[in-house]
């Protein structure tokens, strides 16, 4: 039988190893860490993944997550707003732009004021990058739309060669867009003032990572907290980034979040309490909202959940910095759901009633919208150190769910003919 002190050093080994880990990777980092300073400049930005859960209280990791409810209300909102006003006749780009966009530029700013955030309360980072950055932007309705532009779906007065120019358009500016935006952001993180005021600095962070040493000591656990204080304001203001070992050093000596019991289970309540709201409003609001505003709300946290949950295994050994394959599973399984909800809604067989048409019309929006990111997807594409690791992910990705939109769609559209979309 292993002894407790073996037991604690092969937590903390194990432990160690995950976090370094992590810490290599330019892709899903820990939303708990601060990210290391590295000379002569820091790396790229990287996506957002949970945190390693023997490293993270339960209810923290809770907390993580059930952030994620009220920030994909509001993403869901973003998008489905900005496309409302970016719908109109001659538009001088498609309304799905505006989107990516916004949400490709809360990403960029986001990334680079990471340390600042989880500064004051690390939650408050998966909120902005996976819940309202990620449910801002959608790749299934990207490939979608990608689809109808190369089939002239609207049946415009062109020929095949339009259609094609129309459809490389619409892909490559939906990506341009995205890379532009999220440089955006982080050039409007180094201009905007800095978080500092809203740190707590009064008395050092209290452990609420499981211990990683075997020590009972009161005065070395007060030693721990106040060196992780010191450590937490020196990272977070890029100090030691001249010199290589000390920031290294800083970097891993047990990075503890403080212990907020009290604010995570406030934030746990809050997602509670905000999905109580829409339910209400879905029943008890005016009708006229369910098909394009409270059904779509409703069916959001469950996408940004699951996409928040399958980040982690583009942490694992074999995918870590060269394919991102928990990005890559959310993003083509929403595309193959967006494009069997869109044939439905169209097919000529189909009975519909208001709930079944809100229905098909919420998991697109809603689901499928938040299931599914540009954002990660844009700094995943970027963030990947070797070219061809990186340009594998990209084609791969965009090929693929414009296939999966081919079969489905075309299938079912060449089989059977389209009739007018339901509209509740």
């Amino acid at each position: 039988m292993s002894s407790p002190t073996s037991a604690n050093r092969l937590r903390r080994n194990r432990s160690s190893g995950i976090t370094e880990m992590r810490s290599r990777s330019s892709i899903s980092e820990d939303p708990e860490q601060p990210r290391e300073a590295r000379p002569p400049s820091p790396p790229g930005p990287e996506a957002n993944a949970p945190p390693p859960e023997e490293e993270v209280t339960h209810l923290r990791l809770a907390a993580h997550y059930s952030g994620l409810v009220l920030s994909s209300f509001i993403g869901c909102l973003i998008r489905l707003g900005l496309i409302g006003l970016a719908t109109y006749d001659t538009p001088i780009i498609f309304a799905l732009a505006w989107s990516q966009g916004v949400g490709c530029g809360i990403m960029g700013l986001s990334l680079s004021r990471k340390n600042e955030i989880i500064a004051i309360y690390p939650p408050i980072y998966t909120f902005l990058t996976t819940g309202i950055a990620g449910s801002t932007t959608t790749f299934s309705s990207w490939m979608l739309g990608g689809y109808l532009s190369f089939s002239n779906f609207d049946k415009y007065n062109r020929n095949g060669l339009h259609d094609t120019v129309d459809g490389v358009a619409y892909s490559l500016s939906t990506f341009c867009i995205a890379l532009a935006s999220l440089r955006f952001g982080e050039h409007s993180a180094s201009v905007l003032p800095a978080l500092s005021s809203l740190r707590r600095t009064k008395r050092p962070p209290i452990p609420d990572r499981l211990p990683t040493t075997s020590t009972s000591s009161e005065e070395t656990s007060i030693e721990l907290q106040q060196q992780h204080a010191q450590q937490v304001h020196q990272v977070s203001q890029g100090q030691s980034a001249g010199d290589p070992e000390k920031s290294k050093a800083l970097f891993h000596i047990s990075m503890i979040p403080s212990s907020t019991p009290l604010i995570d289970l406030v934030w746990i309540s809050i997602a509670f309490i905000s999905y109580l709201i829409v339910l209400l409003l879905y029943f008890l609001g005016p009708k006229s909202w369910r098909h394009d505003v409270t059904f779509p709300l409703l069916l959001s946290p469950p996408g940004s959940i699951i996409r928040f949950f399958l980040s982690r295994y583009n942490t694992r050994k074999r995918f870590i910095d060269k394919f991102p394959i928990g990005t890559f599973t959310s993003n083509l399984l929403a595309t193959v759901v967006i494009s069997v909800c869109f044939a439905e809604q169209r097919r000529p067989t189909t009975f519909f009633n208001g709930l079944r048409c809100n229905a098909l019309n919420g998991i697109q929006q809603g689901f499928c919208g938040c299931l599914s990111t540009v954002s990660t997807f844009a700094v995943e594409s970027r963030s990947i150190k070797k070219w061809y690791h990186s340009w594998l992910y990209i084609g791969f990705s965009v090929i693929l769910g414009h296939l999966l939109v081919l079969a489905i769609v075309g299938g079912i559209g060449w089989g059977q003919g389209y009739a007018d979309v339901c509209v509740g």
